[in-house]
């Protein structure tokens, strides 16, 4: 009702403005579009309503009921995952830290639905028995679903993680107040230089981004690297290599996907990045500095370079003799 008027806001005491409006129509086609307001909100019981002062609880059960089970819907079991990572906030945490740390609506803002298309999942001959008995169009979109997760990991595509990553973990004044390390501090600026990350970058749908690694196939399972749990631990490196790399070791894992050019990290890799660019800089502007002091020198003698039936040297002619009688 109230909240269909664009300009539905207020000024906060920083004054910063706040918009309470909400399009009718872009929602109709988000993902939520069958979730009613107060389903999000249980808390409003009049319109209109007292100032909000609850935080929205995913956790919370929708009138929603899943095709299969036919249980009501909720993202419960996904918010016991995160509350063990190393994103939700912790009992010790102070008042700061914890609203330091990134809530649902962070990472996931609410999307717009997207069909999966039929080009991209063949679905007509693995159904084919299916279809004697089910209808079509129930079981074709069920199967479309589920095969569509089975393939990709996330909704989103790898520019986008990386990216979404990046809002926090490219922020050294918040990283510092996390009490992250140095090298979590550079974590972006090293993938970035990784083969994973340079692949991403130019476009790759298949390469590894910040998920593929760092997190299961519950997604949100992200702990700290020491933690046993977590899939970047030393034990558990091989197992989550090999989603991607066949035939993985011991000595496989042992490359660095966070590459680090820095001394103090990898002194050796430092003194042969460091080489290798003396030898480039140095091939270049030693060949710049040599045809400098070639032209300088021809110059000098008086001879120019001119554009005449292709490009050549050519040195001031030489006075006709005058001919004696």
């Amino acid at each position: 009702m109230c909240h269909k008027y664009r300009f539905l806001g207020r000024i906060d005491e920083s004054g910063k403005r706040i918009n309470y409006n909400v399009s009718e129509n872009l929602y109709d086609h988000t993902v939520h579009r069958n979730v009613s307001c107060r389903e999000c909100h249980p808390y409003i019981n009049k319109i209109p309503h007292d100032p909000v002062k609850e935080q929205v609880n995913c956790a919370n059960l929708c009138h929603l009921t899943t095709p299969f089970s036919k249980e009501r819907f909720s993202h419960e079991r996904i918010i016991e995952v995160y509350k063990k990572s190393a994103h939700a906030p912790q009992p010790g945490d102070s008042a700061q830290l914890k609203e330091a740390k990134p809530n649902c609506k962070f990472c996931h803002l609410n999307p717009m639905y997207t069909r999966v298309s039929e080009e991209r999942i063949d679905y007509h001959e693995s159904l084919n028995r299916c279809l004697n008995c089910h209808q079509e169009k129930g079981v074709t979109q069920a199967y479309k679903h589920i095969t569509h997760r089975l393939r990709h990991k996330t909704s989103r595509s790898p520019q986008e993680i990386v990216a979404l990553c990046a809002k926090c973990h490219q922020n050294v004044e918040l990283m510092k107040e996390l009490n992250v390390s140095k090298r979590g501090i550079t974590a972006v600026e090293t993938y970035k230089q990784s083969i994973h990350g340079k692949s991403v970058t130019l476009g790759s749908e298949v390469a590894a981004d910040c998920i593929s690694c760092h997190a299961s196939n519950k997604l949100h399972d992200i702990y700290k690297k020491d933690d046993r749990r977590a899939t970047v631990e030393k034990k558990n490196l091989n197992k989550t290599c090999s989603q991607c790399h066949a035939r993985t070791n011991s000595w496989f894992v042992q490359v660095a996907v966070h590459p680090s050019t820095e001394r103090e990290d990898n002194p050796i890799v430092f003194f042969v990045n460091l080489s290798l660019s003396l030898a480039l800089y140095g091939t270049v502007f030693g060949l710049v500095g040599l045809m400098l002091l070639e032209i300088f020198g021809r110059r000098k003698g008086g001879i120019k370079f001119l554009l005449r039936n292709g490009t050549s040297w050519r040195g001031k002619p030489k006075p006709k003799e005058k001919k004696t009688k």
